[in-house]
């Protein structure tokens, strides 16, 4: 562990010089060289390479499904055999199971389509929407970070139940994007520790993965077949959540360990967690088994996490 995580933690108020909006008050948007500077560093490399590599897929089997379908063209013969026999591991004469490969990569995007669609009904029929009227701060705080954010329009934001579980997330319909607010997450505003700053925190991440695109149908499409390579789609899904943590920070102005710590021990807890002894005994989170966990996660483990938001600039740690 660095020798920066055996100094005294930084406090929530420690981000009290970063610039956050007053009642009444607002701030301009970020512009594109501020949001860039919270990315995380291998974020935009590992994306490319994810995207490639989709492309790659593609190009190999429409390729090789219209060269065992027609069975002619400039790779037929022991060329085209070799293709096919190598990346998938048969002959040419499978002419209709590569038909079908072709079929699925046209059917496989309007399926998902579907897909999103169907769960996006799910939470309009089973939740209740953020309104002016309905939890009337919780919407003007979306609608203030909206306009930091520089988004066209303020996202839809949805509150339902989900048996205890506390968490949040941000998804999309093709061209529109939506939060969901489980319930026992946000009571830590309103009825446990009327705690709006750790509410503010979640949204303001939910709402950074929006602005950096991350919960677009594009977006999801241009990494679909790489997505299944394990170490990899979940190293580029930690790198986003770092990125969307840093320009939530920046958002709020607090550091976020205090909603990150509710995650951890619950909504009645977390506010008796002493930080300093927490990070302290983050030394002892190591060894293989721990870092082939962080590994295969789609966030990074918690102390890692934690530790980078109380850097509070920089890049948090993929692997180490």
């Amino acid at each position: 562990m660095d020798n920066r995580f055996n100094a005294q933690p930084i406090p929530n108020n420690a981000f009290s010089s970063m610039p956050v909006a007053d009642k009444g008050t607002s701030l301009p948007p970020f512009t594109k060289q501020e949001l860039a500077s919270f990315r995380h560093k291998a974020e935009k490399p590992l994306y490319c390479f994810m995207v490639f590599i989709n492309v790659a897929v593609i190009v190999a089997a429409v390729i090789c499904s219209i060269f065992a379908y027609y069975g002619e063209g400039p790779l037929t013969g022991e060329a085209g055999e070799w293709i096919i026999r190598n990346l998938f591991g048969a002959s040419s004469e499978n002419v209709e199971a590569y038909a079908e490969v072709l079929f699925i990569l046209i059917m496989l995007p309007l399926i998902l389509m579907a897909a999103v669609y169907l769960y996006y009904a799910q939470y309009r029929a089973n939740s209740i929407r953020i309104t002016e009227k309905n939890f009337p701060e919780i919407y003007q705080v979306v609608e203030d970070y909206s306009k930091r954010l520089g988004l066209k329009r303020v996202p839809k934001i949805y509150l339902t139940q989900e048996n205890g579980v506390l968490n949040a997330f941000s998804t999309f319909i093709l061209r529109r994007q939506y939060i969901v607010l489980l319930t026992d997450l946000f009571e830590v505003a309103y009825l446990e520790h009327h705690d709006l700053e750790s509410m503010k925190f979640i949204i303001a991440h939910e709402m950074s993965h929006i602005r950096l695109r991350h919960a677009t149908f594009s977006y999801q499409m241009s990494i679909l077949f790489a997505n299944y390579i394990p170490i990899l789609s979940s190293t580029l899904s930690r790198a986003r959540e770092y990125s969307c943590d840093r320009v939530a920070q920046h958002l709020v102005g607090v550091s976020g360990v205090e909603p990150m710590l509710a995650l951890v021990v619950g909504k009645h807890l977390y506010k008796k967690v002493d930080i300093e002894d927490y990070v302290k005994h983050c030394r002892e989170t190591r060894g293989f088994f721990v870092f082939l966990l962080n590994m295969l996660s789609t966030h990074p483990i918690m102390p890692k996490r934690i530790q980078a938001l109380l850097k509070g600039s920089g890049s948090g740690r993929l692997f180490f």
